[in-house]
């Protein structure tokens, strides 16, 4: 309970910091993304299952590196850990898993106008809190990125 309490005060505290922000959504995975500036070289990434039930809501927190950008698109790598704060009162392991990302931030051409629109594209191989299975994700989705 101790550790949820500290990431939600956490994130609360980060996006109070951070006034540019991305926001994300994969349809496919019913996922929706609160970023901290793509543009930067390192940051941050906060998704949220959002079709899913109250006792099952699964989130996961990841730092990113660009580590290579131009105008129209940001490849980037980060680790992120897998978690579900609603499992401390299930006496069930706070941390479900944990993933390796890499992605892409496209600009797409026809919204050269809207430079701040970005199509995503990741694939990130995610494995269990025990390291006994895990899957290959890949995300597809679309995000605005105010700068």
């Amino acid at each position: 309970m101790k550790k949820t309490a500290l990431i939600i005060l956490s994130l609360i505290l980060f996006v109070q910091l951070k006034a540019q922000v991305a926001v994300g959504y994969y349809p496919f995975q019913s996922i929706l993304s609160v970023s901290t500036n793509t543009e930067k070289i390192i940051w941050a990434d906060f998704r949220i299952e959002t079709n899913t039930f109250f006792s099952n809501i699964n989130m996961e927190l990841s730092p990113m590196w660009n580590f290579k950008r131009t105008n129209w698109v940001n490849y980037y790598t980060g680790v992120g850990v897998n978690f579900n704060p609603v499992n401390g009162f299930k006496n069930l392991p706070f941390i479900n898993g944990y993933a390796l990302d890499f992605g892409a931030r496209i600009k797409p051409l026809p919204f050269r106008k809207f430079k701040n629109v970005q199509l995503l594209f990741e694939i990130s191989p995610y494995i269990n809190q025990e390291f006994t299975s895990g899957n290959l994700r890949t995300l597809l989705g679309l995000a605005y990125n105010w700068d």
